[in-house]
């Protein structure tokens, strides 16, 4: 099953990995709910239910074609949840925090029912159609950075947490203010966070080579080279034929990063324009790949380099641009024989003091026609508490960076995840397409990024930047998904 999230801690540090690099796919070799336990204690769930439910009111009128709430309590006085999810199902975790859940609310009942399709679309997918059978769980997940999170609530699907959260008194600076940030649309809070990294954002790099070929290393937790420096090091750590001094991919977080180096950006705010055409701080951007990959041909074309990961152990690749899961993964990946140490660098800091970035994220959201919100919304503070977000990440094999308690306690286990606070603190969240054509949006983006990007095809740069911004812009102008 494909699920974008970070490279999972607990395969980072207990047990082997398997990354996919255009999904942000992990699989892990999980540490028991004991170990968990015994590394962060286990506190008691907040106070009674009854006092986080706002005032009494009649729910929001449900999106039309929307169906009635699908639970009620009981005539015994229970409380029946669903909860409707493809993060973490066979770890364990989910289990746990519903047993840790209702053991102290005895009267609350919560059926897990784990999305287990092919891909995220088709676990998206599925939770569209069962909205409109009136099926869909209590609790639910459209994420942000899979460019859902509007569309759910454009549809009527997820409700606004804002009375929830007042009448509760949450300490909504838990959690990194960014990731806050991409649960709000309009001034109105529609989740809590889940998942969360700040997306391609950094050079991967093999030290030893890198050390031998007489160049300094960044400072991995500052903003100091320049994109000329980075083009200079690929040029002097190419070897023809054998050795590539930087790879990298064109989907659309990449690009993302590339133009926010620059400062600008791929598309506006609003999620309606591509930039490419207009502004020539994007187009310098651009040009600057274009000349190492095309002009100069010093960079490998990602179908002749599926597994960078793979390259990058076998010395194949010295720099590659990648993101923090990239570096987890890679010092992971160094074992045996394998000459390799790993180091970051960041990209230089923008002249609007904001770290070249994109913080991609997910959220935890309640169903709009659900019968019981404020239970439900203390679920989600109990999946999203620090307990909860640290089992996420050791046990649930997902990578949390969302809260600063438990990226320190993850530093406790690795000091490399010190090296990810600079731009989890002063990173740029995600544009999203306002019509909430994600899917379309990446696929532009990966398709007609690596066309122009290909030494092979040779497309003139003026060409293919066209055709990379009209392809984008095609699809920024599409009807609302």
């Amino acid at each position: 099953m494909h699920v974008e999230c970070a490279l999972p801690f607990a395969a980072a540090v207990f047990g082997p990995i398997l990354y996919a690099q255009k999904s942000e796919i992990a699989m892990t070799k999980n540490i028991s709910r004991r170990q968990l336990l015994k590394t962060i204690g286990l506190t008691t769930v907040a106070g009674a239910l009854a006092a986080c439910a706002p005032p009494a009111a009649a729910p929001a009128a449900p999106a039309s074609g929307a169906a009635a709430p699908t639970t009620a309590p009981a005539a015994d006085g229970k409380v029946s949840l669903k909860w409707d999810t493809f993060r973490a199902p066979g770890t364990g975790w989910n289990e746990e925090r519903i047993k840790t859940f209702t053991e102290k609310n005895p009267n609350v009942e919560i059926e897990f029912r784990p999305l287990t399709g092919a891909s995220q679309q088709d676990n998206y997918g599925k939770m569209y159609a069962q909205f409109a059978a009136g099926d869909l769980g209590d609790v639910i997940a459209f994420d942000p950075s899979h460019f859902h999170f509007w569309r759910a609530i454009n549809k009527g699907i997820i409700t606004p947490l804002d009375d929830l959260a007042k009448a509760d008194n949450t300490d909504l600076t838990q959690w990194y203010e960014q990731f806050m940030n991409l649960q709000r649309v309009n001034g109105k809070l529609y989740g809590l966070p889940s998942w969360g990294w700040a997306g391609q954002d950094t050079m991967v790099i093999n030290a030893i080579p890198f050390k031998e070929a007489g160049l300094t290393l960044p400072d991995p937790t500052a903003h100091e080279t320049s994109m000329d420096t980075y083009a200079e090091w690929a040029r002097k750590l190419y070897q023809k034929d054998s050795v590539f001094g930087l790879a990298t991919t064109y989907d659309e977080g990449h690009l993302v990063t590339l133009t926010r180096a620059f400062n600008s950006d791929l598309i506006d705010a609003e999620g309606k324009k591509s930039l490419l055409a207009t502004d020539t701080k994007a187009q310098d951007a651009l040009r600057w790949a274009y000349k190492l990959a095309v002009e100069e041909k010093i960079m490998p074309r990602p179908a002749d380099m599926a597994d960078m990961v793979a390259a990058q152990v076998d010395g194949k690749v010295i720099m590659r641009w990648g993101g923090s899961l990239d570096v987890r993964n890679y010092k992971k990946a160094i074992t045996g024989g394998a000459k390799g140490e790993v180091a970051q660098g960041l990209l230089p800091m923008r002249t609007d003091g904001k770290a070249p970035s994109q913080i991609r994220g997910g959220t935890w959201n309640i169903l709009q026609t659900s019968a019981n919100p404020g239970v439900a919304y203390q679920f989600l503070k109990h999946i999203t508490s620090m307990e909860g977000s640290l089992g996420f990440n050791l046990v649930g094999g997902q990578g949390a960076f969302v809260r600063p308690d438990v990226v320190a306690e993850l530093i406790k286990k690795d000091a490399i995840h010190e090296w990810f606070i600079p731009n989890l603190e002063n990173g740029i969240i995600a544009h999203a397409p306002a019509n909430s054509r994600g899917r379309e949006y990446n696929d532009a983006c990966s398709n007609w990024g690596t066309k122009m990007m290909d030494p092979n095809e040779n497309i003139p740069f003026e060409q293919g930047l066209k055709d990379l911004h009209d392809n984008i812009q095609k699809v920024l102008d599409m009807e609302p998904a």
